[in-house]
C-alpha cells in the first residue's frame, strides 16, 4: 500500500541527474519496503491507542460512544479530548510523512480517527437519541478545520512530494489557489458516490462509503490538478458533507426516529460525522496514491 501512494520529499537540483549512491545512499535504510512498512504498522497503533483515549469521554446516555460530539454525556469533555487526540495524532502522522511522504502521513491520520469511528455508534443511535443534524452539520465544520490543520502539519514537516515539484506559478503551487480549488470539486464526486454506496444503515456500509467518497475526492482531485499539492484536499468532502447535514436540518423538520423506521432518512445522514472525517483522510490518500500511475503531473 505504501508504494502505491506518491513519493516523499522532492530532491534537489529539479531535472538534475544525480547519481545513484548520492541520490540513495544516506536514505536507503528509509526507503527501503520492509522499514517503511514497520513504519506504517507502528503508527497505525500509535494512532489508534491514541484514539483510545477518547471513548471514555465519548460515552452517551444510550450506552455507546457518540455518535456525535453533540450526543456525549459531557460534550465539551468529548470535544477537547477528540482535539487532544487528533493533535498526537498529527504529530505521529507528521513524522510517517518525514519518514515516508505526506499522503502516508495523512493516511494514518485517517485510521486514527477510524478507530474511534469504529467503536462509536450509527445512525441508529443518532436517530433514536436527543441528536440534532444541525448539531451534526456544525461539528462537521469542525471536523474540517480539524484536518485542514492536520493536513497543513503533515505537509509542513513530510515536506513537498517528489512528483511534485515547484513550478513557481501561484495558480499552480498555492495550496488554496485556483487549480487546488478546482480539486476541491471533486468533493462533489465524492458526495455522489457515497449516497450510492449507502444503501444500508450499518456502521460498516457507512464507513465504507465515507472512504469511497474520499477515494473518489482523491483519485478525481488528482486528474483535475495533477500538478498541484493535496495539502488540504482531505477536508473538501467533510466540507461538502457539512454542507448537506445544514442543508437538511436547516431546511425542514425531520423527525429522525420516525424516517429511520420507515426507511425515508436520507441517505446522507446514515454517515456520521466521525466517519466521515476518517472516510476523508484514509480514502483521499489512498485514491491519491491510485491514480499516481496515470495522473502524472502534465507540463502546461
Amino acid at each position: 500500500m505504501v508504494d502505491t501512494m506518491s513519493g516523499s520529499s522532492a530532491g534537489h537540483g529539479g531535472s538534475k541527474s544525480t547519481p545513484a549512491s548520492a541520490q540513495y545512499g544516506a536514505h536507503a535504510e528509509v526507503d527501503s519496503p520492509i522499514r517503511r512498512l514497520l513504519v506504517l504498522l507502528v503508527s497505525i497503533a500509535l494512532a489508534a491507542i491514541a484514539f483510545r483515549a477518547v471513548l471514555p469521554f465519548f460515552g452517551s446516555a444510550r450506552g455507546v460512544a457518540g455518535p456525535t460530539v453533540g450526543d456525549a454525556d459531557r460534550p465539551i469533555f468529548a470535544a477537547v479530548a477528540i482535539v487532544l487526540a487528533f493533535a498526537v495524532t498529527t504529530a505521529i502522522a507528521a513524522l510517517v510523512g518525514k519518514l515516508v511522504n505526506a499522503i502516508v502521513g495523512i493516511f494514518v491520520l485517517g485510521t486514527g480517527v477510524a478507530y474511534l469511528a469504529m467503536r462509536s455508534g450509527g445512525s441508529a443511535d443518532f436517530c433514536f437519541g436527543d441528536s440534532s443534524v444541525v448539531a451534526a452539520g456544525v461539528e462537521l465544520v469542525g471536523w474540517t478545520a480539524l484536518v485542514a490543520a492536520g493536513s497543513h502539519v503533515v505537509f509542513r514537516v513530510g515536506g513537498p512530494l517528489v512528483d511534485f515539484p515547484k513550478t513557481n506559478e501561484d495558480h499552480i503551487d498555492s495550496p488554496v489557489g485556483p487549480r487546488a480549488r478546482a480539486a476541491w470539486l471533486a468533493a462533489l464526486a465524492g458526495l455522489a458516490i457515497a449516497w450510492l454506496a449507502a444503501v444500508t444503515a450499518s456502521k460498516g456500509q457507512a464507513l465504507g462509503a465515507a472512504t469511497l467518497a474520499g477515494f473518489a475526492t482523491g483519485a478525481f482531485g488528482r486528474m483535475l490538478s495533477p500538478r498541484t499539492p493535496p495539502i488540504y484536499l482531505a477536508s473538501a468532502p467533510i466540507a461538502a458533507f457539512a454542507l448537506v447535514y445544514l442543508i437538511i436540518g436547516l431546511t425542514g423538520a425531520l423527525d429522525l426516529s420516525t424516517a429511520y423506521v420507515e426507511g425515508t432518512l436520507p441517505r446522507f445522514l446514515r454517515l456520521m460525522p466521525v466517519d466521515i472525517a476518517a472516510g476523508a483522510l484514509c480514502g483521499t490518500a489512498l485514491g491519491f496514491g491510485f491514480t499516481r500511475s496515470f495522473a502524472a503531473p502534465a507540463h502546461e
